[in-house]
């Protein structure tokens, strides 16, 4: 055992003084509170005002419409007044296509187009619009600005129809109220914050970069110390499954290190941002749980790949499949968390790969799993994670010292049944 401890210690501070290390350690929570702080920035910065035509086919809408607008910011209002000879072509369907253009083109945002029933005071037929907002999206900003506008036409829209039916102003504002309000309330059933919906996928990005992105330096290592035949030397005084398993623990000992900066960040800036609530520290223990088993389940099928391979291009090829089984449960989580606790999140969530991501996602989320589920998941990810070191030491053993031309799947198959 204590030549395990001493290849898993030289693993870890080697890997520790480098300056990828260091730089992983500091700029992934900067970017992460990049990734939160930025886009309150951004709605707060000041944007290059949008072109808007009003083409008004009522004569009484354009004015509170484009009050309406420019109150809200962010739009060039133009309006085509009875004088412009618009106003009068405005019904004219070439006028409207050449507006359309227009907007195809760039040099209109949006064109406002009203329904020249509501001027004669006319009921509109069932499916009929009152007014129509057309403009053309060219970026990620204009998905909001678009039914932001839309939006605003619709409030004015539903005055005049309000006018015209006899209700006041007041009873419309009181008709646009919530009615309801949602009370959350935590497992005692008393009333608390929600749950943040971004917690659940924090943790399955945080462990997706620990057990994933960090166990992938295992391969890369194991292939350049095989064509360097470093092994030949050290297998001389250490076995091939000590060897390996000090390169998994001291590799995982590095992640382990950065994980818990990371959570330790994290904590002290929900403190500070007086979110101390959010995450817990059982959460944070759990976190730990699972990537430190994950880690060792993964990392031993990375070893195995390096230990058969002879080159990088060989190890990606035998790679591909293994890497997207591991990037599932990011798409799985979408759908395990719309229902958390429901049959297909807790299948899901108890394949010895998928467990994990999927659980902690599931722990973070309301209401949490069951607590049997909890000791019964992290029981079979140990199960795993022991059957997946023994069969990867098989590999190992045989893989690390054959050169030349690379295994075929047949022969790693009969690699992983060789009795110990």
């Amino acid at each position: 055992m204590s030549r395990v401890f001493d290849i898993a210690r030289r693993e870890y501070i080697e890997n520790v003084r480098t300056k990828a290390f260091l730089i992983g350690l500091v700029l992934t929570p900067l970017w992460m509170g990049l990734v939160l702080v930025v886009p309150k920035l951004m709605r707060g910065a000041k944007s290059e005002a949008k072109p808007v035509v009003i083409v008004d086919t009522t004569g009484v809408l354009a004015a509170p419409l484009a009050e309406r607008i420019r109150e809200a910011g962010g739009f060039e209002v133009e309006i085509e007044t009875d004088e412009d000879p618009w106003k009068k072509d405005a019904a004219d369907i070439n006028r409207i296509d050449e507006l359309r253009v227009k907007a195809g083109a760039g040099q209109l945002y949006a064109i406002v187009l009203t329904n020249s029933a509501l001027e004669k005071k006319a009921k509109l037929e069932r499916g009929e619009r009152a007014s129509e907002v057309i403009g053309a999206s060219r970026s990620s900003d204009d998905a909001f600005r678009g039914p932001s506008l839309a939006a605003m036409v619709n409030d004015v829209v539903n005055m005049r129809i309000a006018e015209q039916e006899g209700i006041g102003s007041d009873i419309l504002e009181r008709l646009a109220r919530p009615a309801v309000t949602y009370v959350p309330v935590d497992e005692k059933g008393e009333v608390g914050a929600p749950t943040s919906a971004v917690l659940p996928y924090l943790f399955i990005m945080l462990l997706f970069m620990g057990i994933v992105g960090i166990s992938q330096m295992l391969v890369s290592s194991t292939l350049e110390e095989k064509s360097n035949r470093v092994y030949e030397v050290l297998l001389s005084s250490v076995s091939p499954r000590q060897l390996m398993t000090g390169k998994i623990f001291g590799i995982c000992a590095v992640g382990f290190t950065l994980l818990l900066v990371w959570s330790g960040g994290g904590l002290l800036a929900s403190a500070l941002g007086g979110a101390s609530d959010l995450v817990s520290g059982r959460q944070i223990g759990l976190l730990m749980a699972y990537y430190v088993l994950g880690f060792l389940m993964i990392a031993s099928l990375m070893v195995a790949v390096g230990s058969a391979c002879n080159t990088l291009k060989e190890a990606q090829n035998l790679m591909a499949p293994i890497s997207a089984l591991l990037a599932l449960p990011i798409f799985l989580a979408m759908i395990v968390l719309r229902d958390p606790n429901g049959q297909l999140a807790t299948i899901l969530s108890f394949i010895p790969p998928f467990t994990p991501f999927l659980m902690m996602a599931r722990v973070a989320s309301v209401p949490e799993p069951p607590t049997w589920q909890i000791p019964a998941s992290l029981a079979l990810l140990a199960v795993s994670t022991w059957v997946a070191m023994r069969v990867a030491a098989r590999v190992f053993r045989t893989g690390v010292l054959l050169y030349g031309q690379p295994p075929s799947l047949k022969e790693i198959w009969r690699w992983m049944r060789t009795k110990d």
